[in-house]
């Protein structure tokens, strides 16, 4: 009986010891940290702040305070909640009394009412969003068509057009002044109001409406029947997918490529188009291919069925040119090729940077007469019309794209609109 008490004992002296020592080990020896103190680096007129705490080590409250000079100002002081190690909260530094230019921030993590670990960010307080001077801006855009600003900003920042949900970035020129293509989507509503952006270093935003209407344009609508197309189609779907699809339907197959495909190719024209050069390689209007003729237009509305029924829909994003079997492509403008390769549903394609977003896209291709890195004149031979990818027939797809974004080519052929609408960009 004694021994079991003895046992008992120890067993509870040990237990009493170990949450003694886990106390101890979590109070004086696991030092907590903070995460996101990045954030208190730059404070612009509004910001919000999420602080997080790891390990807990029995940290009760936070206590975030910025000094300039002698002044000190509570930004916040509060719990951690029980649940989260995480507490969040807005700074307002006009609010708060706190001048613009250099701070220090210290963050205070209390346990116990006695243990206090300090952290500290040295940080720039900016109240004053960039003010924006537009120089140009188009008085209408068509819906697919292309516009262009130029702004003088008051001091450097990120500037971006948005339309139609989409953001069309700023490339800076000289100064403080920036240009920036843009295109108008599509499906942009007539009522929507184009934007002009600019953010600051710090974060402060300034928005302002562009003032430029955006004007209809009538896209045509086609439905194409499959049935018949089999025979072609069904070894093009399984070259487009690479894979082992034979047990999926024809149906299934061109669902998966007009689809599927479709989109993973037009995330990687986006990629493409985003990585433009800070310079301007093109001149005049740019060319089409020679005696080509128009045999889909850009913005169609696409309905595929097969037996009466529908089974998928696409939208056409450039102008399909046919001309002779494998004819001659030109490069429309002077420009660096980007890319040179398969490209899915387009088959064999080149792209072609033009500078500050602008470039242009040759699809279907036979074969290249370029690579990648090369410099490229107007009218230089860059490749031969084919039927490769998902094309029915030899032919050329023909795209411009403005920041990745397909809009119409057909302004792009106008050396008026050219002289009127983009070249004010430009000029100084």
């Amino acid at each position: 009986m004694q021994g079991i008490k003895r046992f008992i004992r120890t067993v509870v002296i040990l237990a009493l010891l170990g949450v003694i020592g886990f106390t101890v080990y979590n109070v004086f020896f696991l030092k907590p940290k903070v995460e996101n103190l990045q954030q208190l680096e730059k404070l612009p007129k509004k910001k919000e702040v999420s602080l997080i705490v790891s390990p807990r080590a029995y940290v009760d409250r936070v206590v975030v305070k910025a000094l300039q000079g002698s002044r000190e100002v509570l930004i916040f002081e509060g719990k951690l909640p029980k649940t989260v190690n995480e507490v969040s909260f807005t700074v307002e530094p006009k609010k708060l009394g706190l001048k613009d230019g250099e701070a220090r921030v210290v963050v205070e993590l209390r346990r116990f009412f006695l243990l206090k670990d300090s952290f500290e960010v040295k940080a720039l307080v900016d109240t004053q969003p960039p003010r924006v001077h537009l120089i140009y801006a188009p008085y209408v855009v068509l819906q697919g068509g292309s516009g262009g600003i130029r702004a003088k900003l008051s001091e450097p920042a990120r500037l971006f057009v948005e339309v139609g949900g989409r953001k069309f970035r700023s490339y800076k020129v000289k100064g403080n002044v920036y240009i920036a293509l843009f295109g108008v989507p599509v499906d942009t509503s007539t009522r929507d109001v184009i934007k002009v952006v600019a953010v600051d270093d710090v974060g402060n935003r300034t928005v302002i409406p562009l003032g430029t209407g955006i004007k209809r344009n009538r896209f045509q609508s086609l439905r194409i029947e499959l049935r018949g197309k089999e025979k072609v189609m069904i070894p093009k779907l399984h070259a487009i997918l690479g894979g082992d699809y034979e047990d999926l339907s024809f149906v299934e197959l061109f669902k998966k490529v007009n689809e599927d495909v479709r989109r993973e190719n037009e995330r990687k024209i986006a990629e493409i188009g985003g990585n433009s050069a800070n310079q301007r390689f093109w001149r005049g209007r740019f060319i089409q291919m020679k005696n080509s003729k128009v045999i889909s237009r850009y913005g169609e509305k696409r309905t595929y069925t097969y037996r009466g029924k529908v089974i998928s829909r696409s939208r056409h994003m450039g102008y399909d040119l046919a001309s002779v079997k494998n004819a001659r492509v030109p490069a429309a403008n002077y420009g660096v090729v980007v890319f040179a390769g398969d490209l899915g549903i387009y088959g064999n394609t080149v792209i072609i940077d033009h500078g500050y977003g602008l470039m242009t896209l040759y699809a279907h291709l036979a074969d290249f007469k370029v690579k990648e890195g090369d410099a490229v004149r107007k009218g230089q031979t860059i490749g031969y019309t084919d039927m490769t990818g998902l094309a029915f027939g030899d032919h050329l797809h023909f795209g411009v794209l403005i920041d990745g974004y397909e809009v119409t080519p057909l302004e792009w052929w106008d050396r008026k609109w050219i002289r009127t609408r983009i070249e004010p960009v430009f000029s100084e």
